[in-house]
């Protein structure tokens, strides 16, 4: 074959292992590689591969091995002295072990021998695993040598190939020294049907995944792949879509490893950019053969990005004679599910419960936090799952009390008088001065009358039953008996319902706070509520005390409307929040009423003015008037009455004889929306005459 037609065939195999694109093709089973070496084939002889240097050389003491390819030359070999019989010199390449040599090939005078190389007792030959090819003269070239015969043909398969000389005399060959053999240009030909290795790097690499769900960025991706020809190209396919790595599109074909060994392709993955559920990955890396051997090892990964929700319910306020109380941890994940709550009670340790909800029992008096996260299945890079924010709920847990409210008033007090009592004053010994001395002087006893006040208790007849004891038939038997007696009638407190005030008159609401046990809560909040018995329903505090070290509490309230009033406990740390009953103050409206003049002729007409005080008027009619005379009396009108409170109307007399002195009076009548109960006026009297 000639030069020019085996740089066709190097520049079409270039070519074709050029064109090899980063896909996941299936893995192929045959790839040829081609070596060219020497300087007729561009090589220096000098490059290496996974195993060492390409071309080695090996010789006895008498011969000289020069590698002259980087300066246009050729592999020699010489001699420096007679070589002994048998002794050789060779060059030679072994390839590594995927590789295997096919065919070999020497372009046209690439091979020069010694004139008299047979002569001086040498052979010179091609060889290779399991056989060989001589090298013999054919044509005269220059400097006493001469073209050798080359080689173009099929090998073994053959791990090496190389070129001697050997001595065949029994005495010592030739006449040194001597230029015996030069090889310019050697092509060989070689399969590898071993597709690369292929090794995720490090443990916590996402190739490894693939039992798990995962989540996150940052996920390390790397791998590194291997070859005895090198790697050439290498990928990932994330979920379809490609991300190339390091390639080499001019591969070495100097050297068996023609690309880079071992290659490495850095790559971290970002979770977020995929859709949440099954997510495919594959690892791809071709070598420099042609066609090339691909690994590309395929796995399903498993992501969810979804966030971790936790909700928290329950009771926030309970009486400890309720028992224990839970609160209620739901938690929601994506498609990895959730694997577990924890809780924490009151800073104590979490507690881990496996599953999407859970029940944390609460118990004890006091106040308690309940702090919980939500967990799904999920791993990021550094092990860790995700996690909802955490939650916290509050419960207090105290015991139950009550608080009375009431008017207090006295009942069966004592009678009380005052008095004049007389005493006496013992007489007693006293220190006075007297010309400038302190001298002790005895005070006679004398009596004086001062003023006291005598209580009486109330009494009361009571009937009771007594057993009396009688003869009866000559024997004794009780029988009851039941008598009168007086009965001293104690004073004490009793609380009522319902306070009848005047107009424009305050009073004092008192009561009690306490556990249900009968236990007092001193020095505690009690806020008093009213609301205008209007039926508007309108409540605001109208005082704040604080309870005495008996839990009892009183406070004034100032005048008013008619009110219901009701007291209300907050609640502590340990003690749930009451409600009183309610109470009510009855509260008559006051009316202010005119009449001008009071002295009039009959037929004459009088006016009639006033006031209902209080404030808000309710629309309607409020008032009515009457008139009564020598023990006769009845409704004459009902006079309107504005928004604030004051009226004005007339009154007309009929004619009449004599002298009659009529009274006029105005009162208000029962109205739901009206604050005050119904009251009348003082009685105006009109005296009517001729």
């Amino acid at each position: 074959m000639s030069r020019s037609r085996v740089l066709v065939v190097i520049a079409i195999a270039v070519a074709l292992v050029s064109a090899q694109c980063l896909v996941a093709p299936p893995l192929a089973t045959a790839g040829t590689l081609y070596l060219n070496a020497c300087s007729h084939l561009g090589d220096d002889g000098q490059d290496t591969d996974v195993s060492g240097a390409v071309w080695q050389s090996k010789a006895g003491a008498a011969y000289a091995l020069y590698n002259r390819c980087p300066q246009h030359g050729s592999f020699q070999i010489a001699t420096t002295r007679n070589p002994g019989g048998g002794t050789t010199a060779q060059w030679a390449t072994i390839t590594p072990p995927a590789i295997e040599i096919v065919h070999a090939q020497t372009p046209v005078d690439d091979v020069l021998v010694d004139s008299h190389l047979k002569g001086d007792g040498f052979r010179a030959s091609f060889f290779w695993q399991g056989g060989a090819q001589a090298i013999a003269p054919q044509n005269s070239c220059c400097g006493g040598m001469d073209y050798g015969s080359g080689i173009n043909r099929s090998l073994g398969p053959s791990r090496w190939f190389g070129f001697e000389v050997s001595c065949s005399y029994s005495p010592p060959c030739g006449n040194p020294p001597a230029q015996l053999l030069d090889v310019s240009g050697v092509q060989l030909t070689a399969i590898d049907t071993t597709p690369p290795s292929l090794v995720a790097q490090g443990s916590g690499n996402i190739w490894y995944q693939s039992a798990r769900w995962i989540r996150g960025s940052n996920w390390s991706a790397s791998f590194q792949a291997s070859a005895d020809d090198g790697i050439c190209g290498m990928e990932a396919i994330i979920d379809g879509g490609t991300v190339a790595g390091p390639s080499d599109p001019n591969p070495n074909q100097h050297s068996w490893t023609q690309c880079p060994d071992p290659q490495t392709m850095g790559l971290t993955i970002d979770t977020t950019r995929y859709p949440d559920g099954p997510m495919s990955l594959t690892l791809a890396a071709r070598d420099a053969a042609s066609p090339a051997n691909v690994s590309a090892p395929s796995e399903t990964l498993h992501v969810d990005n979804q966030p971790v929700g936790l909700t928290l319910t329950g009771p926030t306020d309970s009486p400890s004679t309720a028992g224990t109380q839970y609160v209620d941890a739901t938690a929601t994940a994506g498609p990895s599910g959730v694997s577990g709550i924890a809780c924490s009670t009151d800073g104590s340790p979490y507690q881990w419960h496996s599953g999407a909800s859970a029940q944390i029992p609460v118990t004890g008096v006091g106040e308690h936090q309940v702090i919980c996260y939500g967990q799904n299945s999920a791993i990021d890079p550094y092990g860790s799952p995700g996690r909802s924010p955490t939650q916290s709920w509050r419960l207090k847990i105290g015991q139950p009390t009550e608080l009375a409210v009431g008017f207090k008033r006295v009942v069966d007090a004592l009678r009380c008088h005052p008095a004049r009592k007389r005493i006496h004053v013992p007489g007693r010994w006293v220190t006075i001065h007297r010309h400038h001395k302190l001298i002790h002087v005895r005070r006679r006893g004398h009596s004086r009358v001062i003023r006291v006040v005598r209580c009486h208790p109330r009494t009361a007849a009571r009937h009771v039953t007594v057993y009396k004891t009688i003869a009866r038939h000559g024997k004794k038997i009780h029988v009851p008996v039941t008598k009168t007696v007086r009965v001293v009638l104690l004073p004490h407190v009793v609380y009522e319902r319902t306070r009848r005030l005047r107009f424009g008159h305050g009073t004092t609401i008192s009561g009690w706070l306490g556990t249900t046990s009968g236990t007092a809560l001193p020095r505690e909040p009690v806020a008093i509520l009213t609301a205008a018995d209007n039926g508007a329903n309108h409540w605001r505090v109208a005082r704040t005390t604080t309870t005495r070290s008996d839990g009892s509490w009183s406070v004034h309230l100032r005048a008013g409307p008619s009110r219901l009033i009701e007291a209300i406990y907050g609640g502590g740390p340990t003690t749930e929040s009451t409600v009183s009953g309610q109470v009510k103050v009855i509260v008559p409206s006051k009316i202010r009423l005119h009449i001008q003049p009071t002295h009039i002729h009959w037929g004459a007409t009088i006016r009639i003015s006033g006031r209902v005080l209080g404030g808000y008027i309710p629309q309607g009619k409020l008032l009515r008037l009457r008139i009564g005379a020598e023990g006769v009396s009845g409704t004459v009108g009902i006079p309107d009455v504005s928004p604030n409170g004051r009226f004005r109307t007339t009154y007309t007399f009929a004619p009449g004889a004599g002298t009659v002195r009529y009274w006029f009076s105005v009162s208000t009548l029962s109205e739901s929306s009206y604050a005050f109960a119904p009251s009348s006026s003082r009685r105006v009297y009109v005296t009517v005459g001729p």
